[in-house]
């Protein structure tokens, strides 16, 4: 995460590797964002520079962390959407399965109607023709056609005929009675079918309510999360401009700082010489050269060319490297540590006649953009010289 403390205090990419733990941490910063905006957003001091840094520090992480969670929780709506959707077609499909048992009852319901019908007046008929026979045998007819026979044979194949008026509307009742209980059935089997798919459309209902409410717990999420991110911008804003305001105080060191001046080491005037070889060369974050630099990188570039094995390190780093040398002892190729009130933050190489030559920049936000941040000269003194934390020589 680029760190915008970085970006408006420090004059190279060491302020964030060295950072010493302060008496506010991150943690206190929550819940007392507004109580901080209102600080550093005013007229900065050194004395709460530091703060004030650490503070936009956490803005900025936390304004990451929004947008990592409105992007998130985009993906999560776009999936709900399309949960959403398949459901809705899901109960579509279902409605139309629904409608079409509903359908198929209907007709089942209007045959058994019928059916239930035809047995009524089938069995209408046979009540009626056994009444008209009874009444028939009242009068004798019956006994008279029975007993009538010249024999038993004839008796008999008389009784027949009798039974088979009867026995015809007796078999279309049966027959009709069987065709009703192959219809409920069939009803039974299409109202259980259909209780069957209100039961899946019920689920899928619930489940629809379900996401519904999800996606519009997810789009307040991220109205919410948008509006912090918005006013957490607006809080970087302000007080970007009032650590920028601070940080115009420092001097820019360009081309100010006097000529290259040899000392009485070949090996230091060499890393000095190395140094000022790339004069105007722009100021990138974390840059080792050729091209671009930031502090800690164009001394370690120039003390590699200039053939020490410095390795590469901070400024913070570099600031514990080497022999410690006073101020009166500086020859050129020998370094500068510089240090804004919370740690090492920058460093220059010495070039002699009180000058010094270092990479000038704000930090992780510059990235070769700016022309006149760079790699130039500076005097070394009035700013410069207050904010020295130590001198050190590396060979």
């Amino acid at each position: 995460m680029k760190k915008i403390v970085l970006s408006l205090l420090a004059f190279c990419s060491v302020f964030a590797m060295t950072l010493t733990a302060g008496n506010v941490n991150a943690t206190d910063f929550k819940g007392n964002e507004s109580k901080y905006i209102k600080l550093c957003s005013s007229s900065l001091t050194n004395s709460n520079k530091k703060v004030c840094q650490k503070f936009n520090e956490y803005l900025s992480k936390k304004n990451k962390d929004l947008k990592k969670e409105i992007s998130e929780t985009k993906e999560d709506l776009s999936k709900t959407n399309d949960d959403i959707k398949d459901v809705s077609s899901k109960i579509s499909k279902l409605n139309s399965q629904i409608t079409a048992k509903e359908n198929e009852i209907d007709y089942l319901l209007s045959s058994i109607t019928k059916i239930e019908k035809n047995i009524a007046k089938k069995e209408k008929q046979m009540q009626d023709r056994l009444y008209v026979m009874q009444s028939t045998y009242n009068s004798n007819w019956m006994i008279d056609f029975l007993f009538g026979a010249d024999d038993f044979t004839s008796f008999f194949s008389r009784l027949a005929s009798i039974n088979d008026i009867t026995s015809y509307e007796k078999e279309l009742v049966d027959e009709l009675t069987t065709q009703k209980k192959n219809l409920d059935t069939q009803k039974a089997t299409l109202l259980n079918a259909k209780a069957s798919l209100q039961s899946q459309k019920n689920t899928q209902l619930a489940l629809q309510e379900k996401l519904v409410n999800l996606k519009a717990a997810q789009q307040k999420e991220i109205s919410d999360n948008q509006k912090e991110s918005k006013k957490v911008s607006e809080a970087q804003k302000k007080i970007d401009a009032a650590l920028t305001e601070l940080m115009s105080q420092a001097p820019s060191g360009g081309g100010g700082g006097g000529s290259y001046v040899p000392g009485s080491s070949a090996v230091g005037n060499a890393i000095a010489q190395k140094a000022l070889s790339k004069l105007g060369a722009r100021y990138w974050w974390g840059a080792n050269g050729p091209t671009y630099f930031d502090c800690s990188g164009l001394v370690f570039w120039a003390h590699k060319e200039a053939g020490v094995k410095i390795g590469r390190t901070t400024a913070a780093g570099y600031s514990r490297s080497g022999k410690a040398i006073s101020k009166s002892q500086l020859q050129p190729g020998d370094v500068i540590t510089f240090s804004y009130g919370s740690g090492v933050a920058h460093i220059g190489i010495y070039i002699g006649g009180g000058s010094f030559v270092h990479a000038a920049g704000n930090g992780s936000g510059t990235v070769g953009q700016y022309p006149n941040q760079c790699v130039k000269t500076a005097s070394l003194s009035g700013y410069w010289e207050n904010h020295a934390y130590n001198y050190r020589r590396l060979y």
